[in-house]
């Protein structure tokens, strides 16, 4: 429904959503075409399940290497298969900007009126169900070929927080990706935070194993909650227990949302000015 104002048609809130509502479903599969130019199904199969064994295998050979106990080298492996899904989450989704200005596309994008959030984080959600696949697949090999034991798991609370850390995780890539829009790339910075994620989330060793000055950064980042609710719900916890962690993961990707969205207009109105959105 529309209304007018000084002669000019405007619409409605709902129309408006609805209209955001067409453009995140068109966004959504066009994402899982455009969103990596190599597109086949032997790479999604290689990305699900060969990348989390990767990852995992090397750390747990590792500690393995070094004579840790096998207690800890199962406590290393949760937490690879929870971080694998960040080349997903993370780096794939920030590179939507960088691909664009690769593809020359970023500027016609960037001039459509479509809703920009709907946009975007519909580009993005693919890779929050491809993220998923790749932790669960991850998962899967805790239990089967490093020993971790589901006997005590509730399931539910693993669906969950796999999920919900997976939707967490891209937001952090869309955040990335705003600095695609000025920079010439943003894998770079990428690169830099998947890393991090590696050293400061709790993947290798535990949060209280780092300076206590270091500690208040890792708990900003999404990841630490969801590496820590799942171990929890792997030894039993119930989504009920899981409610408070989850609580906190959720609002820190809302916030992380929000300092994109931040990023994202800011970095937009630069490139405007400076005529960044064509440089690669």
């Amino acid at each position: 429904m529309k209304s007018t104002e000084g002669g000019r048609g405007v619409l409605s809130a709902s129309s408006r959503l609805k209209m955001a509502y067409r453009v995140f479903i068109g966004a959504f599969f066009f994402g899982r075409k455009g969103l990596i130019i190599w597109d086949s199904w032997e790479m999604w199969v290689m990305q699900i399940f060969i990348t989390p064994i990767a990852q995992m295998g090397f750390f747990a050979f590792l500690s393995v290497y070094l004579k840790y106990p096998l207690s800890v080298t199962q406590f290393i492996v949760v937490g690879n298969a929870l971080q694998s899904m960040s080349f997903s989450a993370v780096f794939a989704v920030a590179n939507i900007t960088s691909q664009d200005k690769w593809q020359g596309t970023l500027p016609s994008t960037m001039v459509t009126p479509a809703n920009r959030v709907a946009l975007f984080i519909g580009r993005a959600w693919f890779q929050v169900l491809l993220s998923s696949l790749i932790a669960g697949a991850g998962l899967l090999y805790a239990g089967t070929v490093f020993g971790v034991s589901f006997a005590q798991a509730d399931f539910l609370g693993v669906a969950v927080v796999v999920f919900l850390t997976s939707i967490a995780m891209t937001t952090f890539g869309l955040l990335i990706s705003a600095v695609g829009l000025y920079m010439r790339t943003a894998l770079i910075v990428a690169n830099i935070f998947l890393f991090v994620t590696m050293l400061l989330c709790g993947i290798d060793f535990a949060v209280s194993a780092l300076p206590i000055w270091l500690q208040p950064l890792s708990w900003a980042i999404p990841l630490t909650y969801g590496v820590e609710a799942v171990r929890m719900a792997i030894a039993g916890a119930s989504i009920t227990t899981l409610l408070p962690i989850l609580g906190w993961e959720a609002l820190d990707a809302a916030l992380v949302m929000l300092a994109g969205f931040g990023l994202f207009s800011g970095f937009e109105l630069l490139s405007r000015r400076t005529g960044r959105f064509e440089e690669y």
